[in-house]
């Protein structure tokens, strides 16, 4: 969702930059500010007792992030990171209501918005359960490549990348990889995956 960057200035929202690396919130903190993306990349992730993340969702310029725990008042559930240098709007919640409030279609699509993440999230829980590594990679590539009729679709991310989206360990997506590759299920070339 992305609400107009001069409604969220007017309203109090203060544009911040943020490099590579910076969290914006930390799993367990308490929310109290609603956060728009305005340029860059945000990775946002959960971490288990061994320290592995698994991603929960990467936004990118004009996406909020992060807002659930805000409205539901409960802490937050995952880490959000700066996964480029970026600039971020931040609101505080009592000013963010008051945009809903007078701005009703930013409420509609914000609902919108949700809809459209739980549909993602139901999407993903899909290719977590019981199945084979292979086949979790090629439900998390079905989810995010752009059919473009024959043509294969640079998958833009790393091997731990994709272990993080599947909750595999790198090793096994890389053998898993390269098992696919030799299938001709998806494209290894200069290192770069393609599907």
């Amino acid at each position: 969702m992305q609400i107009d960057h001069n409604i969220l200035i007017a309203y109090g929202g203060v544009s911040k930059r943020v490099s590579k690396g910076s969290f914006i919130f930390m799993e367990g903190d308490t929310p109290r500010f609603f956060f728009q993306l305005v340029e860059g990349e945000v990775k946002m992730f959960s971490t288990n007792i061994e320290g592995k993340e698994f991603i929960q969702g990467v936004f990118t310029g004009g996406n909020s992030f992060g807002e659930p725990p805000l409205f539901e008042s409960k802490c937050y559930p995952s880490t959000a990171q700066a996964s480029t240098d970026s600039v971020i709007v931040k609101i505080s919640k009592d000013k963010f209501i008051n945009i809903l409030q007078d701005y009703p279609s930013t409420a509609l699509s914000l609902l919108n918005t949700f809809a459209h993440r739980l549909y993602n999230k139901a999407t993903s829980a899909q290719i977590l359960i019981g199945r084979t590594p292979e086949e979790k990679i090629l439900g998390f590539f079905n989810k995010i490549r752009v059919m473009d009729g024959n043509e294969k679709t640079l998958i833009p991310y790393t091997r731990q990348e994709i272990a993080d989206y599947t909750n595999l360990r790198v090793e096994t997506v890389i053998r898993a990889l390269l098992k696919m590759h030799e299938e001709g299920k998806v494209l290894i070339k200069d290192h770069k995956v393609y599907c």
